[in-house]
């Protein structure tokens, strides 16, 4: 399967998404036993980078990004999250 330029830039995205989230988690901004799992933080930030996404190209989000991408975005970022904090929640 091949992704799209901009599918390339939302995977890119994600896997920045998972680090941001995982240096809020060990610089303390972001505790263990927070009401969010750290991976919903991940989620919701990939869902309003989507929305961003369509707004700056005008098209509706649904149909920006397919749904292989957004899985591998996701994936990509609960991976850089895990590698960074050693864990998930």
């Amino acid at each position: 399967m091949r992704f799209s330029r901009v599918e390339l830039l939302f995977l890119a995205a994600g896997a920045g998404l998972g680090g941001l989230v995982a240096l809020a988690a060990h610089t303390g901004w972001l505790a263990g036993s927070a009401a969010f799992p750290r991976y919903l933080f991940v989620l919701i930030g990939l869902g309003l980078i989507e929305v961003a996404f369509g707004f700056v190209t005008g098209r509706p989000p649904g149909a920006l990004v397919g749904m292989p991408a957004r899985i591998l975005a996701f994936v990509l970022g609960l991976g850089v999250l895990a590698l960074v904090t050693g864990g998930i929640a």
